[in-house]
């Protein structure tokens, strides 16, 4: 029949039945398209909408299409209307001037296969801003941005700097230590506990995780396409993605009841963020306050920490090392300034940051460049409005498309090369309001001042005492990227070679 010829495989009847239901619904969705919409850059296909038109190469094809719009397009992802954002005037008329609109995550939360509506990330309304408030609170509390957090993260980097040392120069893919490491860090803050490296559940925990990222991209089938779970086998990775969520959703409870007592003096001071997040819940329903803090909110928040703590950071100096394996002279130019203004010797902390200009004007090239974030996280128009002169319906989907702004050639001169000098000026740091890898607008990371040190600590301790070299001189690896949520870049080998500074 037409179509199972169409998906590709036999359907039982009862399936066939689903399927030929959600198409007669995809095509009556089109119909009713509103007016005046941002332009759609060809005709939909059945059931799969503009899917087939992005291919497997959406990012080429997504920073294609803004050429030839208005920095804005509409697309439909199988039956849904969804809204692209791909410039940063655009995004600031959208994200900043009519924040009140665009703060929202859609009616399915990030994903319309997992349905999550609470915690941070997926959370929209009073749930996100309380639960939000709540841990940008603590996290002040514990120090983010100061020194004494600082010292944590340092503590961290000594360690992993030891696993580096045992290498002995030998061609290693540092990848997964890399993530333990970084992630560490979150459970420090989390939970009040580092893991050993070699811990067989905490690998298993970051081993989902970053499944989960892998299968959560924004343009993956299940995610407009929810009905998948429901046909036979398991298309797409509807029901491994499923399924992975409730696992780590399960960890996130076990480490709120291990955790649950633990992390108070009895003067108030928590050591952990999940006591001090309990306490400040528990004084609001004991004020007869009313509050969304709640223990399934805090599993959630636990699990949004997670993600943020291990993917993003971690993939970032995993770009980091792969630049500098491309770059030697701007690695041997990184390594000098940290010799001329800290010293070989002294162990870098937070408040050498601001003498390191060059250094870190390198860490914000290489979040540029990689972009590791490519579409962020999607949003929801709240209310119909205006941007560009288009309308904009109420509940649509809009998607950033950070590659636009971060990869503009308009506002990098040769953006696709790497030119740490870019964010110099007068030989002093500068960071245009261009630079989003953070995001723009009241959903922008909070976890941002955290990521910022984890970064200059992490890539300036490594840096002063190790030399990044490739595997075999005569051949780089590649600087390319695994598609996800996030995109580190694909499994590489390097040596860490110590340095002689006696």
């Amino acid at each position: 029949m037409a179509l199972e010829a169409l998906l590709g495989f036999d359907l039982p009847p009862l399936a066939l039945v689903v399927a030929a239901l959600f198409a007669i619904l995809v095509v009556r969705s089109w119909v009713q398209t509103p007016g005046n919409l941002p332009p759609f850059p060809a005709r939909p296909f059945p059931i799969l909408g503009h899917l087939p038109y992005l291919g497997a190469a959406t990012r080429d094809k997504l920073l294609e299409l803004r050429k030839r719009t208005d920095e804005i397009f509409s697309l439909y992802l199988g039956g849904t209307l969804v809204i692209f954002l791909s410039g940063y005037d655009v995004m600031r008329e959208a994200l900043v001037k009519q924040a009140e609109y665009f703060t929202d995550r859609p009616l399915g939360g990030p994903s319309s296969l997992l349905l999550i509506q609470n915690g941070i990330v997926g959370a929209s309304g009073s749930i996100w801003k309380e639960n939000r408030t709540a841990v940008v609170q603590i996290l002040k509390e514990f120090g983010v941005g100061r020194d004494i957090m600082s010292q944590k993260i340092t503590e961290e980097i000594q360690l992993y700097l030891a696993h580096l040392e045992g290498l002995a120069g030998k061609a290693s893919d540092v990848r997964e230590i890399t993530t333990c490491a970084v992630t560490n860090i979150t459970c420090n803050i989390l939970i009040g506990k580092r893991f050993a490296y070699d811990d067989s559940a905490f690998m298993e925990l970051l081993h989902q995780l970053g499944e989960f990222m892998s299968l959560i991209e924004g343009g993956a089938m299940h995610q407009f396409f929810p009905q998948l779970q429901y046909l036979p086998g398991d298309l797409f990775n509807a029901k491994t993605l499923l399924k992975l969520d409730a696992e780590i959703m399960d960890k996130m409870a076990g480490f709120i009841k291990n955790t649950t007592g633990e992390g108070e003096d009895g003067e108030g001071n928590h050591s952990n963020l999940i006591s001090a997040y309990i306490d400040k819940m528990n004084a609001k329903q004991s004020a007869g306050q009313n509050t969304v803090l709640s223990m399934k909110e805090l599993e959630r928040v636990a699990f949004d920490m997670m993600i943020g703590g291990s993917e993003t950071s971690a993939s970032t100096l995993l770009w980091f090392y792969l630049y500098m394996v491309h770059f030697p002279d701007i690695q041997e130019k990184f390594y000098q300034e940290i010799v001329t203004e800290i010293g070989t010797s002294k162990t870098p902390t937070g408040q050498d940051k601001v003498k390191l200009s060059y250094v870190n004007a390198v860490i914000l090239e290489t979040q540029r460049l990689a972009s590791i974030s490519p579409l962020a996280v999607t949003h929801r128009c709240t209310k119909e409005t205006t941007v560009r002169g288009y309308t904009i319906p109420k509940d649509v989907i809009v998607i950033l498309h950070l590659d636009s702004v971060m990869w503009d050639e308009n506002i990098w001169d040769d953006a696709m090369n790497f030119k740490p000098e870019r964010f110099l000026k007068d030989g002093k740091l500068f960071c245009p309001d261009h630079f989003v890898a953070f995001g723009m607008g009241r959903r922008s990371c909070p976890g941002e001042s955290l990521a910022k040190m984890e970064l200059f600590l992490f890539t300036v301790s490594l840096i002063q005492r190790f030399r990044i070299v490739p595997a075999d001189p005569n051949c780089l690896p590649p600087r390319t990227y695994i598609k996800g949520a996030t995109c580190p870049p694909t499994p590489f080998s390097v040596r860490f070679i110590e340095r002689d500074t006696k």
